[in-house]
């Protein structure tokens, strides 16, 4: 027979688990998969071509990619590198952007950038304040054998209540004062903002140290493209 001490041991370590499991779900609700056996830390270099943008809003990728190339990058997983967008010749990799990969267009990128995988992907849906959505679907391929290394789709909602919790976490933890006098709810209204959020959960989802705004150039460099400006 069990001792009752030994009982409330074990159910108390129970109910610890399953809080801090519910704690770890709460904050990771962006719909990703991470391929098994550590894949991509063989990965040295990768080739980030354009988003597609088949959405009515014109140059909402330009502003996404160069958020998510900067956090990618901070998170010292591979060294990722933009494709340009150079016409004719092998430099010309952002014709293949936005349609589906075969073997062969897999080598013509690896021969073209040296690179061990490609990054792509497409924004699939883009909504304005006063309800600020973004929905993106990004893909890392291995250049070697075509495999799926890493992969998210999801679509952000700024009126959603677990989404503005986990931008208050991101403005307050990792953004600091760079924000104010907005602070959190400016990612509500500025979709310079909004998308250097979003790009740093995808970073997050990377297996590895949890992504910060810190190595990728602080609020400086989440903030960049509106502070510039002067604009929100």
């Amino acid at each position: 027979m069990r001792r009752p001490g030994r009982l409330l041991v074990v159910l108390g370590a129970a109910v610890a688990l399953l809080t801090a499991g519910c704690r770890e779900k709460a904050h990771s609700r962006v719909g990703c998969y991470v391929a098994p056996g550590g894949a991509i830390a063989k990965v040295g270099r990768v080739v980030f071509l354009p988003l597609a943008n088949p959405t009515g809003f014109p140059s909402v990728e330009e502003g996404l990619r160069e958020e998510l190339l900067r956090m990618i990058q901070g998170r010292g997983i591979f060294r990722v590198e933009a494709a340009a967008r150079q016409p004719g010749g092998a430099a010309d990799l952002a014709a293949l952007s936005g349609k589906p990969l075969a073997l062969k267009d897999l080598s013509a990128i690896r021969r073209a950038s040296g690179a061990d995988a490609v990054l792509v992907g497409s924004v699939t849906g883009c909504q304005p304040y006063p309800r600020m959505r973004l929905g993106l679907r990004l893909k890392l391929l291995d250049l070697r054998d075509g495999r799926l290394l890493w992969a998210v789709d999801h679509v952000w909602d700024a009126t959603d209540e677990h989404t503005q919790r986990r931008m208050e976490r991101f403005f307050e933890n990792e953004v600091g004062e760079g924000a104010a006098p907005f602070d959190w709810e400016l990612a509500t209204v500025s979709p310079q903002a909004f998308q250097g959020f979003v790009a740093w959960e995808v970073a997050e989802t990377l297996p590895g140290p949890v992504a910060t705004a810190s190595a990728a150039g602080g609020p400086q460099g989440v903030l960049a493209n509106f502070r510039k400006n002067g604009r929100l």
